[in-house]
């Protein structure tokens, strides 16, 4: 029979699946002692399962991070721009709002992923700095400091990203150890009582197949789990 899961099951399909089987197994004493690599496999699917929820946790908290510390950049480059603004006696023609503003606008500015704005942010730095204006000293540290912690962010989502992603594979290689041992414990199944075919079907089949019968009312309709359903 060769019960397959499918390609995309998820953790959570798998320990279902293999709790099941394991529930199978230790219904009958004739097949409990197969139990024991299911087990085994359940204790793995587990441990795999957490460290994949850990590092996605720990993604979702890097992106969050990213999304507050962008917002404080932000503010910090809106600050630097209307500082600007009215230094140059609000005339965006005028130094110092065109030398740090005349190519990029701080609306398009906060538009940009945290990549582009914390690359834009080194260069309006470096331009304010060489200005050395009296008057933006105070934008141009928050800016800084907002620049930095926005890169230092952006940098750790990455790697949380990366190892995020490295789960997909753990998972494929947890699907095709359950696969391998279910084909073992069906040959098992086989050899414990010649022929049952249906004794493999109840303990290893993923979903109990739906068949007609017959209610003692003459109605028919889906059986599933030992039940009749309305048709």
């Amino acid at each position: 029979m060769s019960y397959k899961q499918p390609e995309s099951a998820s953790l959570e399909t798998l320990i279902d699946y293999v709790t099941a089987t394991i529930a199978g197994l230790q219904a009958m004493p004739e097949l409990a002692e197969f139990a024991a690599p299911w087990l085994a496999l359940r204790k793995n699917l587990l441990a795999a399962r957490d460290a994949r929820d850990l590092d996605r946790w720990a993604l979702l908290g890097a992106q969050r991070k990213v999304q507050v510390l962008d917002a404080a950049w932000d503010a910090a480059i809106g600050d630097l721009s209307g500082r600007s603004y009215l230094a140059a006696g609000k005339d965006a023609k005028r130094s110092p709002y065109a030398q740090l503003f005349g190519s990029i606008s701080a609306q398009d500015a906060k538009k940009l992923g945290a990549s582009k704005a914390t690359s834009l942010a080194r260069d309006i730095l470096a331009k304010g700095a060489a200005q050395g204006h009296p008057e933006l000293g105070t934008s141009l540290q928050q800016l800084a400091q907002a620049t930095t912690a926005l890169a230092d962010a952006d940098t750790e989502r990455a790697k949380a990203r990366s190892q995020a992603m490295t789960h997909e594979v753990a998972r494929i290689g947890q699907l095709e150890a359950v696969e391998q041992q279910t084909a073992e414990t069906e040959v098992a199944i086989l050899m414990t009582f010649t022929g049952r075919s249906d004794l493999v079907r109840a303990v290893l089949a993923p979903d109990r197949a739906e068949k007609k019968k017959t209610g003692e009312d003459g109605s028919v309709g889906a059986v599933k789990d030992g039940e009749l359903l309305p048709a």
